[in-house]
């Protein structure tokens, strides 16, 4: 049986697949919010089927389009989303669903600096990835080979959308869950304000 394993904690794999639904589960709805915005779900292959996610993961009444994302790296699969909706829209906000509890003032603060002209924006975590990237404008290659799951990945994508001559606004700091120390501290988060992800707060 599959396991996460941080230190010396470990959540199984039935708890892991609960707190999964829930995430995205918040997410979506954190989406669904910004009247702005029209949520897709990008998903690989193995997530396109209609039974590949439980009804728990998605909001009641919603109906989300999936877009498959195409093989290779992170980086090529991010690309892609982005071209791909660049064709439908002015902007594109690509997010992961792990780092439940964002306040909706994140993604406001996102849709009015692309508003303002920003051509790019970043939500950096503190493991020196970003929680949420937006673009205006891709150009082919603009992911290609940067340091993914590194503690540099924030700083070099920012790097390379300033070489390529992109105007950058970068958000506070955030955090996601990556370990179950982050667990700890979502719980203690949602404790004090659970309707910043509710189904998350009822799992845990």
């Amino acid at each position: 049986m599959a396991v996460l394993i941080a230190g010396q904690a470990t959540i199984g794999a039935e708890v892991a697949c609960r707190l999964a639904e829930a995430f995205l589960f918040d997410t979506l709805t954190l989406a669904s919010q910004c009247q702005e915005l029209a949520p897709v779900l990008s998903t690989t292959e193995d997530g396109m089927a209609p039974e590949a996610f439980p009804p728990e993961a998605i909001p009641p009444g919603s109906a989300f389009p999936r877009w498959l994302q195409p093989d290779g790296d992170l980086g090529a699969r991010i690309e892609a989303m982005f071209i791909a909706g660049l064709q439908q829209s002015r902007a594109v906000i690509c997010s992961g669903a792990d780092s439940p509890g964002r306040h909706p003032d994140r993604l406001h603060e996102v849709i009015q600096a692309l508003e303002s002209g920003a051509e790019a924006v970043l939500g950096p975590t503190e493991d020196g990835g970003y929680d949420l990237v937006a673009l205006s404008r891709c150009e082919a290659g603009l992911f290609a080979e940067l340091p993914w799951s590194q503690a540099t990945t924030f700083e070099s994508t920012k790097q390379r959308f300033e070489e390529r001559g992109l105007r950058v606004h970068v958000l506070g700091l955030w955090w996601d869950v990556d370990e179950c120390e982050d667990l700890e501290r979502l719980k203690q988060l949602l404790s004090e304000d659970a309707a910043r992800a509710p189904a998350t707060a009822r799992t845990l």
